[in-house]
C-alpha cells in the first residue's frame, strides 16, 4: 500500500476510536493521542497501545493478553489481523469489553 494511501486510512481508524471513547465514562477508560500511536488506559491500570507500522503497511494492536498485527484487505474493505482473521473493530470492541465489563462497539 502506498503511504499516501496508508496514512489517511489510518487516520480515519484513529479518528474512529477517539470518537468511541466520546460517551464512555472517564473513569472506566480513557484514549490519548500521540504521533503513529493511541493509547487506551483502563480504571485497572491496563493501557492498550494502537500503533500504526507505515514500512509494513499494518495497524498494531497490543492489549494486556496479546499482540496483533492488521493488514487492509481490499476485497473486504476491512483491516484483518493477520492471526484471527478478525475485523480489527471487531477484535478491538470485544478487547475493550473485557476490560471495562460492560459491552462495548465502534
Amino acid at each position: 500500500m502506498e503511504t499516501t494511501q496508508f496514512y489517511p486510512m489510518t487516520e480515519a481508524i484513529y479518528d474512529q476510536i477517539w470518537q468511541g471513547f466520546e460517551d464512555i465514562d472517564p473513569d472506566l477508560a480513557e484514549a490519548d493521542r500521540s504521533a503513529d500511536n493511541l493509547r487506551i488506559t483502563f480504571a485497572n491500570k491496563t493501557v492498550f497501545v494502537i500503533n500504526r507500522q507505515g514500512a509494513t503497511s499494518q495497524i498494531w494492536l497490543a492489549t494486556k493478553r496479546s499482540g496483533y498485527h492488521f493488514n487492509y484487505d481490499e476485497a473486504k474493505a476491512q483491516w484483518v489481523c493477520d492471526k484471527t482473521g478478525t475485523e480489527f473493530f471487531e477484535l478491538l470492541g470485544r478487547e475493550i469489553t473485557k476490560e471495562i465489563n460492560q459491552p462495548f462497539s465502534f
